[in-house]
C-alpha cells in the first residue's frame, strides 16, 4: 500500500510530486486543515462551513456527482477552529496522476473570493495549509505489457 500526501499552501497551486502515479483506485483517507483562528480582524473571510478543493486528476465529471460541486471535494470545518481533522473513506478510479497538477481552494459554496493562505500562521483567519492523505495499491505499474 502506498500513500499520496498533498500539502496545499496556496489558493491556486501547482503540486509537484517526485513522480507520476499510474491509473488505479485511490482512496481519500484524511484531510487536515491548519488555520489561524483569530476572528478579530474585519472583514473576516467567510468559509461558509468549510472549503471546496478542486484537484485536476478528479476532473472530467466521472468521479463525483453533486448538485453543488462537480468533481470537487467538499470539506466541512468550523470557522473558529485552528486544527480540523476530517476523515474520509472515498474511493476514486483516478486516471494517471501527473507529476505536476493544479489544485484550487474555495470557500464551501464557492462564492466570493478564494481564501487567503499564510504558511507562517500570522495572518488572522488565514489557512496555513491543507494536507490530503490518499492511499493506493502501488507506486509502480507492474502490469505493463
Amino acid at each position: 500500500m502506498a500513500i499520496l500526501h498533498i500539502r496545499i499552501t496556496e489558493a491556486n497551486q501547482v503540486i509537484q510530486l517526485d513522480r507520476a502515479i499510474h491509473g488505479q483506485n485511490v482512496t481519500l483517507r484524511k484531510i487536515v486543515i491548519i488555520k489561524n483562528k483569530d476572528q478579530s480582524v474585519t472583514p473576516v473571510y467567510q468559509y461558509k462551513g468549510g472549503a471546496t478543493i478542486s484537484l485536476d486528476f478528479l476532473k472530467g465529471g466521472l468521479q463525483i456527482a453533486s448538485n453543488v460541486n462537480q468533481d470537487e471535494l467538499s470539506v466541512p470545518f468550523k470557522q473558529e477552529e485552528d486544527v480540523s481533522h476530517v476523515n474520509f473513506d472515498l474511493n476514486f478510479e483516478a486516471e494517471s496522476i501527473d507529476q505536476n497538477f493544479q489544485v484550487s481552494v474555495f470557500n464551501y459554496d464557492k462564492s466570493g473570493a478564494q481564501p487567503t493562505f499564510d504558511p507562517t500562521g500570522v495572518t488572522a483567519n488565514a489557512l496555513q495549509y491543507i494536507d490530503l492523505y490518499f492511499d493506493y495499491a502501488s507506486l509502480f505499474d507492474y502490469n505493463r505489457y
